[in-house]
């Protein structure tokens, strides 16, 4: 089925201002009745009305109050289009739908009794007819009319003005926000809920009401939220001097969530797994995802709902932005350094993945079948480089004065990232022209480094070359400007006192070289003795270095570097060379042999009892599966697993001894509190090493803690340790943790995913068998990612040559697709390495990508990944 693209370049404003939209809803068990009055204003005289709406039942169309008749208007399965309209009028349209048996989750759906809408992209014009775009900026009021007893909370955008009881066991809550907004943002709860309530006084010393909502019994889970909330709107004042804008604050948590939250202005909804968090419930890192989650939404009030794109193609203005803006608030919250080594490890594993493959798009994409296939890592994640750049550049004080005056140019309008990046660089006396190509052109750039010491004159010679492969559409790209941070060290670990004519100091007197040319030589003058080059510090860029580093150097970066990013980046450098000898032995058939000075330098990391517990444990973590697929030419998962399991092994061979006291030191200190997480995260990856031994002793210590543990983090990396092997208790703790929380979907969803996960050959059949488990639904997105596409992302088993992993896949994705074509187009990415398999198993492969793409009712969000698979 041909299915045609939107381009960037068709786009126009629209020929139609709605100036006000009230909503009624009258809401039932088998119906809801939608009426929509419009004000709106013609801007072109010859223009149609042409309005976006699906899937629902058309009963009336009003143009000032006279009812129009068929040959008035023409109805498509996509649009409504009235030919002729007066200049200004009002437009009321009813609508009927069925949310109880909306699958897609978008628009009005039902999740476990509760109505909810998801909007996002284009998700209102299953609710009514509609311009639904995101340039259509209007002033939205909402009335709901709803049981009371069955759904006692009625909630949507702005103030609560009144609700009402209308004396038939019936009530109607009446909504009004004062902003303008695009129909994605609209939003609309009405349940039976619990609620926790908090204010917070503003920097201006309004107080705001805040309140969480989540499943009754459910909702003393959710302080976590409340008081990452509280934390983010004093961050937003403190740093970038954003102050909340309405009177309440909402969140509602939601089971069935294609997302994982959505901003909705003053009403975000959430999937519960990032609102509903204890110490027994939740690990560290739900604790860190909620925390940053929560604040990524409330971040959006302005950077993504009062600043909104003018076009589905500049997502990235709000998405990136906010991401970024998401990340420098855990960096406040937690380590900096830290955090910037977590951001840098996802954007790898994801988004240089999706850079490299077959669906490889630019920042700013310039065409697309299905918009909701726009939330991307590259969107989001490379989207939040482009912006850090950016702040690298001119400098926090210049970032900060371009982010004043972007507010101050743009509230309440749809732009785009043109203009963001003129707000930013123009107050600072920057030329971005050639820095926007990061936006235009797809795929990761390289940077081949080259040194030189000319020790007669002393001096160091710095080579930088910039290359970027082709990508879809793209077969040749013109150069970008690349800010690189970099340092010069002594054999010491000093840092060196840097001249040369062209190194820069941004305004935090960081040291950068900005490379514009294809080919720049770059000379430092008074060095003394042949330095050691500390380049691409803090991840300054999204890019590969191309730099066949001395080995000596990497081991004295990584004993000595002062970045710590870099330091640990030294480690990851050598560990990929590691890897790489190993898999070559291991593909060959030939002994593992590991260097014995990488594991010599990990044991001075393990006994280094000065370093930060939680630096030691990011030190000591290896590249992902994900990582080597992108560095190796053939993805042979055998090799994979067995290169992993010589390495880890050795490690804790050499270490045994060293890793137990670590694991003795901080094991049950502070249990509960999210404060000792790092001393946690070093415990347990000293278990995780310890486990590779296989010693009786040692799985009965992963044992214990599973039984004795005081929290989710510390039970579920027992679990983990446990699912993946042999021992004979497996069976007896998955099915112990099954029984304590089979009520809780949250906390079930950990529990397929743990064995979903494995490296163990029964995996994929482990996982077939979980998809016909009574806790797993094909229609709860929550379960299909847990379950599903954590096996597609087990590179491991996904890609087992002895299983038929890639036909089973295929056909849950065949499977989902015709209920939520948005949660199966997720599913299809495990296919993204499958040009980096050998030739067998890439036809294997290729023959189920196309058979689904052979499937006439393939969703458009489907085919639109699939397809450029068969032709890359």
């Amino acid at each position: 089925m041909k299915q045609e693209k939107i381009y960037l370049r068709d786009y126009k404003t629209p020929d139609f201002t709605v100036k006000s939209v009230n909503l009624d809803f009258n809401l039932n068990e088998d119906f809801c009745r939608v009426v929509a009055k419009s004000e709106i204003e013609k801007k072109s005289p010859s223009a149609s009305l042409v309005l976006n709406g699906e899937d629902m039942k058309l009963i009336s169309v009003k143009i000032n109050g006279e009812t129009l008749q068929e040959g008035q208007y023409t109805l498509t399965k996509e649009h409504l289009t009235i030919p002729t309209t007066p200049e200004k009028f009002t437009l009321e349209i009813e609508t009927q739908l069925e949310p109880q048996n909306n699958t897609s989750l978008e628009g009005l759906y039902k999740s476990n009794g509760i109505f909810c809408t998801q909007c996002e992209a284009e998700g209102f014009r299953k609710i009514t007819y509609f311009l639904d775009r995101p340039d259509v900026m209007t002033s939205y009021s909402v009335t709901i009319e709803a049981d009371k007893t069955k759904y006692p909370v009625l909630l949507s955008n702005g103030d609560r003005l009144k609700v009402e009881d209308l004396g038939n066991g019936r009530h109607k809550a009446y909504w009004r926000d004062p902003h303008k907004k695009p129909c994605y943002l609209f939003a609309l709860v009405a349940g039976d809920l619990g609620v926790i309530r908090d204010t917070f006084t503003t920097a201006s010393g309004r107080e705001v009401n805040l309140e969480v909502y989540a499943a009754h019994g459910k909702q003393d889970r959710c302080w976590h939220a409340m008081e990452s909330l509280k934390k983010s709107m004093k961050w937003d004042e403190e740093a970038y001097g954003r102050e909340y804008d309405l009177n309440d604050y909402m969140i509602v948590a939601i089971d069935d969530f294609n997302a994982g939250a959505m901003e909705n202005k003053g009403l975000n909804i959430f999937n519960s797994r990032l609102v509903l968090a204890d110490a027994n419930s939740a690990t560290d890192t739900d604790f860190h995802s909620i925390e940053s989650v929560v604040a990524h939404e409330y971040f959006h009030n302005w950077t993504g709902n009062r600043v909104t794109l003018a076009n589905w193609f500049q997502l990235s203005l709000k998405e990136g932005l906010t991401v970024f803006r998401d990340q420098e608030f855990s960096a406040d919250m937690t380590d900096r350094g830290v955090q910037r080594i977590e951001d840098v490890d996802a954007l790898r594993a994801g988004q240089f993945a999706e850079d490299g493959g077959p669906n490889a798009h630019p920042v700013r994409p310039e065409s697309c079948m299905a918009v909701d296939n726009f939330f991307t890592m590259t969107i989001y994640e490379k989207g939040a480089e482009l912006i850090r750049m950016m702040q690298t550049i001119v400098g926090r004080k210049g970032f900060r004065k371009g982010m004043d005056e972007y507010f101050a140019r743009h509230d309440g309008q749809a732009v785009t990232t043109e203009d963001f990046a003129a707000a930013i660089s123009e107050p600072n006396g920057k030329d971005f022209t050639q820095f926007r190509r990061w936006y235009s052109q797809a795929g990761t750039p390289t940077v081949h480094v080259h040194e030189e010491y000319d020790a007669k004159n002393q001096e160091y010679h710095l080579t930088l070359e910039q290359t970027c492969a082709p990508t879809p559409n793209q077969p040749s790209k013109e150069s970008f400007h690349i800010p690189l941070m970099l340092g010069l060290l002594d054999k010491n670990g000093k840092e060196l006192t840097l001249h040369s004519e062209r190194i820069q100091k941004n305004t935090d007197g960081k040291h950068l070289i900005e490379l514009r040319e294809q080919k720049e030589r770059h000379t430092f003058k008074n060095i003394s003795e042949r330095p050691v080059l500390s380049i691409l510090r803090e991840f300054s860029a999204p890019v590969h270095l191309k730099w066949n580093a001395a080995e000596e150097d990497l081991y004295f970066l990584f004993e000595n570097d002062t970045d710590s990013f870099n330091r640990r980046e030294a480690g990851q450098k050598l560990s990929l060379r590691v890897f790489h000898k190993l898999i070559s032995q291991a593909r060959n058939k030939q002994p593992l042999e590991v260097d014995p000075r990488f594991v010599s330098t990990m044991t001075k990391v393990i006994n280094d009892s000065s370093m930060d517990p939680l630096f030691m444990a990011k030190m000591l973590t290896l590249p992902s599966n994900a990582v080597l697929a992108q560095e190796e030419s053939v993805l042979d998962a055998m090799a994979f697993y067995e290169a992993r399991k010589a390495l880890k092994k050795t490690i804790a061979q050499q270490n045994e001894a060293a890793l137990l006291a670590i694991y003795k030191k901080y094991h049950g200190v502070d249990a509960k509190s999210t404060k000792s997480s790092g001393h946690r995260q070093l415990k347990n990856q000293a278990l995780v090493y310890l486990s590779m031994l296989e010693k009786p002793e040692i799985m009965e210590l992963v044992t214990k803690q599973y039984w004795n543990a005081e929290n989710m983090t510390d039970r579920m990396t027992s679990l983990s340790i446990l699912a993946d092997s042999n021992v004979a208790n497996r069976d007896q703790v998955l099915h112990d943790f099954y029984e304590t929380w089979k009520d809780d979907s949250v906390v079930i969803n950990k529990w397929l995913m743990v064995q979903a996960t494995t490296s163990r050959p029964e995996t994929l059949e482990d996982v077939k068998r979980l998809t016909k488990h009574p806790s797993f639904s094909l229609t709860n997105p929550n379960n299909v990612y847990s379950l599903l596409r954590a096996f597609g992302a087990n590179l491991v088993r996904f890609n087992d040559p002895s299983t038929d992993a890639y036909k089973f896949y295929s056909d849950m994705i065949l499977e989902i697709d015709p209920k939520n074509p948005q949660v199966a187009a997720r599913l299809c990415a495990a296919f993204t390495f499958v040009k980096k398999l050998d030739p067998q198993m890439q036809e294997r492969a290729l023959v189920e990508i196309r058979r689904m793409v052979a499937a006439p009712s393939l969703s458009k969000n489907s085919r639109e990944l699939l397809q450029p698979m068969l032709e890359q």
